[in-house]
């Protein structure tokens, strides 16, 4: 992981200290998500604000933005999608918390001392990408290629049965 960026954190006493930390991550240090790309080029905005409500609530609010490369699912050629996934997430420590959350929030269920920002990230990373991925229409190869095929010349087809026909007469 990134110099100066902490792994395994204590979310609680950061949500109580107002932590923040905003830092930009290589996309290839994330294995799981990697696996859904094209390729593992490219970077990762990472944007965290911990804090405390005010009802005291643990807080953990921020986003994960990054422009990813996958594979268009017509044409199967890579492509940029830009994805900015917002999140406002309440730490709780009991599952029985989440009952009494207000709605703006999200529950994340967390140990008390220790948190794996890392896993947290590309999880959120995970579920911003789109699970069908394709090119706008006018740049798609395959749209192109249907068209092509769309607008072929149709050979009239002789009926089997037309000899029947002239029986018939």
């Amino acid at each position: 992981m990134s110099e100066n960026f902490p792994d395994q954190i204590s979310p609680i006493n950061f949500a109580r200290n107002g932590k923040s930390i905003q830092q930009t991550l290589a996309i290839r240090e994330f294995e799981r998500a990697c696996s859904m790309l094209a390729n593992e080029s490219g970077n990762l905005t990472v944007k965290l604000l911990f804090t405390l409500d005010e009802s005291n609530l643990p807080i953990l609010c921020g986003s994960v933005e990054a422009t990813l490369q996958l594979n268009c699912q017509r044409c199967m050629e890579p492509m940029d999608i830009t994805i900015e996934s917002p999140f406002n997430m309440a730490l709780i420590v009991k599952e029985a918390e989440e009952e009494t959350l207000p709605e703006e929030y999200e529950a994340l269920l967390v140990d008390e001392k220790t948190f794996s920002l890392r896993d947290f990230i590309e999880d959120e990373l995970i579920l911003a990408i789109p699970v069908i991925a394709n090119h706008a229409a006018d740049q798609c190869g395959a749209t192109q290629f249907l068209q092509d095929a769309t607008e072929l010349p149709s050979k009239e087809r002789e009926n089997p049965f037309q000899v029947l026909e002239q029986l018939k007469k």
